[in-house]
């Protein structure tokens, strides 16, 4: 290096140019310094006063205005975006799971009560004990929906009044039914009841891998 750019004003100047470079390419990053030294030795004499020092700097504009120069002809970087973390489903499963298994408790009283009484669905005395029997997992249950994270609040709404709706629609048909008479449709409409909360439960499952 010549003694014109060992300057303590060409040495702070090319020191501010680099730190200001640091984003560009490796390869134009030094074509610049090599362009800036080139017009430095071509300007200045070893013997160069400050006042010569700081016109021939001047000339190349502030270390800022080059920088900016190079950072001119780069493409734009494209946006990074946040990568998008998937909610966890296990506690929209698990709600599901539940909600299985109440039903099929539901079904299968209904089946039992079918064989043995002679097509007849539940009586609303065994719907009350089974829905008794159904409190603690249904606390559980509303539990595991409230923190579920892939379900919106339809959703919610649904899972955790999927059982004891299904409980009270079973019990209302039986009462009506019993005061109509109509005991031939009884197993019909508590077939359909069943298969309704079954097709609201399909759709809360397929909720979670949304």
């Amino acid at each position: 290096m010549t003694s014109a750019l060992s300057h303590p004003l060409v040495s702070a100047y090319l020191r501010d140019l680099e730190l200001l470079l640091h984003g560009v390419d490796p390869g134009e990053r030094a074509e610049v310094l090599a362009g800036v030294h080139e017009h430095l030795d071509a300007s200045l004499a070893p013997s160069a006063s400050d006042e010569d020092v700081r016109r021939s700097l001047a000339e190349l504009g502030s270390p800022q205005s080059v920088a900016d120069e190079a950072y001119a002809g780069r493409p734009a970087a494209p946006p990074v975006s946040p990568t998008r973390v998937r909610p966890s489903p296990w506690t929209a499963h698990a709600a599901c799971f539940l909600n299985g298994a109440g039903l099929a408790f539901l079904a299968f009283l209904t089946l039992v009560s079918v064989l043995s009484s002679g097509f007849m669905a539940p009586h609303p005395a065994e719907l009350a004990f089974l829905a008794f029997g159904f409190v603690i997992p249904w606390f559980f249950l509303m539990v595991l929906t409230s923190m579920s994270e892939v379900w919106g609040s339809p959703d919610k709404f649904r899972s955790i009044l999927l059982y004891p709706a299904t409980v009270v629609a079973l019990a209302v048909m039986a009462l009506l039914v019993g005061v109509t008479g109509v005991g031939a449709l009884e197993p019909v409409l508590a077939v359909l009841i069943i298969a309704a909360a079954a097709w609201v439960l399909v759709r809360l499952v397929r909720a979670t891998r949304s």
